[in-house]
């Protein structure tokens, strides 16, 4: 067995939900242990015998965790300067709100557990030199003492396919992909996620899209685009990342998407999240696969960080963006507004259907139901017809639905479908969704009832 105890020597903790930035994030995460840990190691000299301990830890199952209850405290926004690169001096930059999430745990212990797995013994000792040189987990204010134990209590949150908690692990790589943000002068990402069932489990969340992180992009010059010119966009996107991409060598198949199922999605991303919302582009996304491998991953990751500019079809000024590594102001921006949890979806984008309905059958609501089966979803209630229920989204006739190539129309629907189980986005259907096309919302409770 292999135990890591934290202990919050202030009775206090600051980190933030890595969905929703301003909710704290509690228990802690095993990915948030594991990056504390590589930090400790590049911050008090690198050794050989460290790195190793921390691939062999990186290597190992996702843990289960002991955490007591905790209580939220008021949550308060401040106003504070930018820190991007390039930036100049305070005074002179301009300020984004920050949450500043905290939580009193009733115990301040967690424990990381590994039940199966067995250091050696030149590992273990490394592990416990890396916990004595962390003096922080979440914001620096959260003070820790780290240790490695042989004495454990029994986790009350395990590792489990259903469970309600969504959080970050580390998996093999990890410290190569930080080590390669580090240098770039990139954040760190969220990596792979795992749920988690409480020992006491709460109503759990049933379903998840084959669709994971979200790598968001904000438009900052170019010209403006309606909702309409999604497919406009998005392969633009693509375009601009093969050629990134295929400057350091052969383009991989997480980007180009030709032999495999597991490449990454383009995604424009429109304002409709107010009712006198117009539905134009304010940014993109690259949505990665929740079964890509992490060398595909970090690979689409390397070829977004070098993306600054897509060039869209003439008379259209190109699009200058940015990556987004803060919380945005922006909701339309904020991944959280695509990766709730609901049990009712509506389209943005026009869902494309792979077949024309036939009056015997399959009908629209049956191809619709095999786009979710697709994706990893439940059989689903649906209604479907030319408009969205979303505000500012046109009717379909209206959206471009074919790509540069295609000969041949697709049907296309706008549809608010239902699910018996909560279901966590995001959620791209039909055969547009690498491209942008069936792009779902999720829906309070309530407003989205299928009859």
């Amino acid at each position: 067995m292999l135990a890591i105890e934290v202990e919050y020597l202030l009775n206090r903790v600051y980190a933030g939900d890595f969905q929703e930035r301003a909710r704290p994030e509690w228990p802690p995460h095993p990915a948030r242990l594991y990056s504390a840990l590589v930090s400790a190691h590049f911050e008090t000299g690198p050794s050989e015998e460290m790195r190793s301990a921390l691939e062999w830890l990186e290597r190992q199952p996702a843990p289960g965790i002991y955490a007591s209850d905790a209580d939220m405290s008021a949550n308060v926004t401040a106003f504070v300067p930018t820190n991007y690169a390039g930036d100049g001096p305070p005074v002179l930059r301009g300020k984004q709100p920050r949450q500043f999430p905290a939580v009193t745990p009733h115990q301040p212990i967690a424990v990381f557990i590994w039940p199966e797995a067995s250091p050696p013994a030149a590992v273990r000792t490394a592990l416990d030199e890396l916990a004595a040189k962390t003096g922080y987990l979440g914001k620096a204010c959260s003070l820790v003492r780290i240790r490695v134990t042989d004495e454990a209590p029994k986790p009350n949150y395990l590792p489990s396919p259903a469970g309600p908690e969504l959080m970050r692990v580390s998996s093999p790589g990890r410290l190569q992909e930080l080590e390669y943000l580090f240098r770039s002068g990139q954040r760190p990402s969220f990596g792979l996620q795992q749920r988690y069932e409480p020992v006491q489990p709460r109503a759990a969340i049933g379903a998840q899209s084959q669709f994971g992180e979200m790598f968001v992009f904000r438009r900052v010059s170019g010209t403006g685009l309606p909702i309409e010119a999604t497919v406009t966009l998005t392969q633009a996107v693509r375009v601009a990342l093969l050629a990134l991409a295929g400057e350091a060598g052969p383009v991989p198949e997480a980007l180009h998407g030709h032999g495999v199922h597991r490449h990454c999605a383009i995604t424009a991303l429109p304002f409709t999240s107010h009712q006198h919302a117009d539905a134009h582009l304010v940014g993109f996304s690259v949505v990665v696969q929740r079964a890509m491998t992490l060398s595909d991953r970090l690979a689409v990751l390397k070829a977004c960080s070098s993306l600054q500019r897509v060039h869209l079809s003439a008379p259209l000024a190109p699009w200058t963006v940015e990556l987004i590594r803060e919380t945005p102001r922006e909701k339309t921006l904020q991944q959280a507004t695509w990766t709730k949890t609901s049990k009712s979806w509506s389209s943005i984008t026009p869902i494309l259907l792979d077949r024309f309905p036939k009056k015997k059958g399959p009908g629209v609501e049956e191809i619709l139901a095999t786009a979710c089966k697709n994706v990893g979803l439940p059989k689903p209630r649906i209604t479907h017809g030319p408009y969205s229920n979303l505000p500012g989204v046109p009717p379909v006739p209206r959206f471009r639905l074919q790509r540069k190539g295609e000969r041949q129309p697709r049907w296309g629907v706008h549809a608010t479908i239902q699910f018996d189980e909560p279901v966590t986005g995001p959620i791209l259907l039909g055969a547009g969704r690498f491209f942008g096309l069936g792009l779902m919302a999720p829906i309070p409770e309530g407003q989205g009832d299928c009859q």
